[in-house]
């Protein structure tokens, strides 16, 4: 743990208490520049002193020199990682680059500007993560089934550029649900 962190952490304990550095100095009899440099970050307390501190606001020492993240920084946690980005550029190339019936032009129009939407809410965090992963797989199993239907009888090539689009929408999926499991397994062991 740095000091700046081990001293914010102490700032804020007393601050939720309503206490001035010297009530803090004078129930751990030490002064209040002495508290004043643990919350700066100049110097930490000792081990003695980290016991008293905990004591005293009765709390672990391990609460006191491992601070739990509060609710307010889980929430601006980074965006769930999806391949959007990726899957809708492929879409694109495929539409641009596959000769195709109007039907199945309208289809994979409609299919861009579906994942055009998606990758809005995700870039604005319109929509839970649990939500957006729920629209990926749901999209990713109609972009299979499509392919794998050959519907308007579409080309090789655009059966492939759907089928890879799917694929590129579950694997950030496949992904986090292998990284569970082995944290599961991990635990058991």
């Amino acid at each position: 743990m740095t000091t700046s962190v081990l001293g914010n952490h102490l700032k804020a304990l007393r601050l939720t208490r309503q206490l001035t550095q010297a009530q803090v100095a004078h129930q751990l009899f030490v002064s209040r520049k002495t508290v004043s440099t643990w919350e700066t970050g100049r110097h930490q307390p000792d081990l003695q002193t980290v016991c008293q501190l905990a004591d005293f606001y009765q709390i672990t020492v391990d609460e006191l020199l491992r601070p739990v993240p509060s609710k307010a920084t889980k929430k601006t946690s980074a965006r769930p990682v999806t391949f959007l980005g990726p899957a809708l550029a492929i879409m694109i190339i495929g539409r641009l680059g596959y000769v195709a019936r109007p039907e199945m032009l309208l289809l994979t129009d409609f299919v861009l500007g579906f994942l055009g939407g998606l990758l809005l809410s995700w870039w604005q965090q319109w929509l839970k993560p649990q939500v957006l992963h729920g629209l990926c797989v749901f999209l990713a199993a109609v972009l299979f089934s499509l392919a794998w239907q050959n519907l308007f009888a579409m080309a090789f090539g655009l059966q492939l550029v759907y089928m890879a689009t799917a694929m590129t929408l579950l694997l950030p999926l496949i992904g986090a649900s292998l990284q569970k499991l082995d944290r599961t397994f991990k635990t058991l062991r």
